[in-house]
């Protein structure tokens, strides 16, 4: 039996977003419209994620198929690009996803990537020879400082010893230190023995779900702050 955190991160991770969204629904802070696009939203990556588990238990990504599938170069920008079109496309969402920023309290969106943390069983996993080492450190090593940094941001957040500016900043880093390695050195990666035991299952659902829905958002969160800005500078 595989042991796993991964479904207990995708737990908190989708649990802590539909608790905002449910909060503004109580508030009055969203119509239905807004409230229905955003479950949608959810339901569709959660769909997504079944899906590519489902595969990756079947052997879709065994050694023998990976570099057939090239997973590293598609599988994290599958959830990115549904979400992209659909908040392009739909008004109802974009206003809702606005709200969301705006009201929800910014220490709650930095604590939730306190969860990054446990990418040390990334690097655990790497010491001891179960897992691709370059991949565990240029990925894993600063998911895992984020994570960390998360403590502090959160808790001055709360405090309200944060501009909105740091906020943002930090948010982009916390997207960054994802991006930059995974659009950079994926080749390399692709190219490690081990990297087979990312694309199986349950530990495909973190390059294929959770990653990209923390690193989208960071950039929600920044996109919201960055529009704020400029909209109060124009004033």
């Amino acid at each position: 039996m595989k042991i796993s955190t991964l479904p207990i991160l995708i737990a908190i991770v989708f649990g802590a977003f539909w608790f905002m969204v449910s909060r503004l629904n109580r508030r009055g802070s969203i119509d239905s419209s807004g409230r229905n696009w955003l479950a949608l939203l959810l339901t569709i990556l959660i769909g997504w994620g079944m899906f590519i588990g489902y595969q990756a238990d079947r052997g879709v990504f065994s050694a023998d198929r990976l570099v057939g599938w090239q997973a590293g170069y598609w599988l994290p920008y599958v959830p990115t690009a549904i979400c992209l079109i659909l908040v392009i496309l739909v008004e109802p969402l974009r206003s809702a996803l606005r709200r969301l920023v705006d009201e929800t309290p910014a220490h709650w969106l930095t604590a939730i990537h306190m969860v990054r943390i446990l990418a040390i069983g990334t690097l655990l996993k790497a010491s001891v020879g179960l897992f691709p080492v370059k991949f565990a450190w240029c990925v894993g090593g600063p998911d895992l400082l984020f994570g960390l940094s998360a403590i502090a941001v959160s808790l001055l957040a709360w405090r309200n010893r944060l501009s909105q500016r740091t906020l943002m900043l930090w948010h982009l880093v916390g997207a960054l230190v994802i991006l930059i390695p995974i659009i950079g050195l994926m080749p390399l990666f692709m190219r490690e023995e081990l990297i087979t035991k990312l694309f199986a299952f349950p530990m495909v659902l973190a390059p294929a779900l959770v990653v990209p829905c923390l690193v989208m958002l960071n950039l929600l969160v920044a996109w919201r702050l960055l529009e704020r800005g400029l909209a109060k500078g124009s004033a």
